[in-house]
């Protein structure tokens, strides 16, 4: 097959190694000049490092990313753990790493595959009209290119989404929350030259501090050797994107002042700071178009709210599920509307319930739910998971639910 894939984000490119694998033509189509990867601490739940790993990718990911064996809660003022929670609960780790170079691996992969990247190439349109022609894709200079599928993955933003679904209004524009992270790293050494900063250093865990003015997220990265921050903040801004650079480190100063050495620190060191407004996608009717050959693919389907650190991780199972489909023996001589319509049918609730949990988990974060108090919840007694049975349909907050959420193999469901 040829395959045109819009965007080379980090979903983009993960599909383009995935399908030139299976030796198909593969062209991506990028709108900016160069790679453009934007945030910087990213998740890789085991489901999703277990995809990877088949794609080739487990030496270069154990390089350069660390084990996130858990999750700490602390309070903001003392630093003191008040919960904790597994994060490892398969044989495969869950990996912490970086945006920047989680895409630079991926793109030298996609480039070594044989993949066609072609920046500064934009698409203004696509055309998916008759199940007798192959759809195409229109470029801003007038060039024209046919493929036999299609995967939008230009983003939360898309420009294309509405094209796709035929719709004629903005009735599934992106959600965005009242929560803004302010966001960036320090150097350990520089943590280090610093008293009150140990807690910070020391352990690759993701450690979140609540407290009545917000959350902050941290991670230290050992193969870095810098700590990342995010400082949730719920307020109005006057930020027109969802994500720049020019966030005010003084504001945040003066928003988390009272809290612990561990937060007061990093933000007297950092000299500036971007900014990300939180924000999701509704639940849209489908993902794909009326012939099933042009695909919505990750955020441009159903970017979530980053705080179970599942986006990623759920683009690649998305993946991996379409893959398979379309390369099965039975399965993959089927119509190929027929094999987009049941990857949508397996990969909806999935993705879909997990958005609401991310959700449910900003508001916590944010003070706006209680903490647990049932017992068997994420608890001490569940810092274990390799013994629960996993349930879809059980309560956000009991282990049930989590081992769903975290260990999960998404091919395998294709076979159930």
């Amino acid at each position: 097959m040829k395959v045109i894939i819009v965007g080379a984000g980090l979903g983009g490119l993960t599909a383009a190694l995935a399908f030139a694998q299976h030796d198909h033509e593969v062209i991506i189509l990028e709108r900016r000049e160069e790679l453009s990867p934007q945030g910087g601490s990213i998740m890789i739940r085991s489901g999703a490092c277990n995809v990877l790993h088949q794609l080739g990718l487990e030496a270069d990911l154990e390089a350069m990313s660390d084990r996130v064996p858990t999750t700490l809660v602390r309070d903001m003022k003392t630093g003191e753990v008040i919960k904790r929670y597994p994060v490892e609960v398969s044989e495969t780790p869950a990996w912490g790493t970086t945006r920047l170079d989680l895409m630079h691996l991926l793109y030298r992969k996609v480039v070594e595959a044989g993949v066609d990247v072609r920046f500064w190439h934009f698409v203004v349109d696509i055309h998916d009209d008759t199940d007798s022609e192959p759809p195409y894709v229109d470029l801003v200079d007038g060039e024209q290119i046919q493929a036999d599928i299609i995967l939008v993955a230009d983003g939360i933003k898309s420009r294309l989404r509405d094209r796709v679904l035929s719709l004629s209004d903005d009735s599934y524009d992106p959600i965005v929350s009242d929560t803004t992270f302010y966001g960036f790293n320090v150097a350990a050494s520089d943590l280090k030259r610093h008293p009150g900063t140990a807690r910070l250093t020391g352990q690759t865990d993701v450690n979140i501090w609540k407290g009545e003015c917000g959350y902050v997220v941290t991670r230290h990265n050992s193969k870095t050797e810098h700590v990342s921050f995010l400082y949730g903040v719920q307020s109005a801004t006057d930020q027109k994107e969802l994500w720049d650079e020019d966030g005010d480190i003084e504001y945040v100063r003066r928003i988390f002042e009272g809290s612990c050495s561990e937060l007061t620190v990093p933000l007297h060191i950092a000299q500036g700071c971007d900014r990300w407004r939180l924000a999701e996608m509704p639940r849209i009717p489908r993902w794909t178009t009326n012939t099933g050959r042009v695909i919505l693919l990750g955020d441009s389907a159903h970017a979530m709210h980053p705080n179970a650190g599942q986006g990623y991780s759920q683009i690649v199972e998305d993946i991996a599920v379409l893959t398979f489909l379309i390369h099965d023996d039975e399965m993959g001589q089927r119509p190929l509307r027929e094999i987009t319509n049941i990857w949508q049918d397996i990969r909806k609730p999935r993705v879909e319930r997990i958005s609401s949990f991310s959700n449910w988990k900003t508001k916590w974060f944010s003070g706006e739910l209680a903490a647990f108090t049932k017992k068997g919840d994420w608890g001490e007694d569940a810092r274990s998971l390799k013994n629960i049975s996993p349930n879809m349909d059980a309560a956000f907050e009991s282990a049930a639910f989590l081992k769903w959420v975290l260990d999960f193999d998404a091919p395998a469901e294709v076979l159930v």
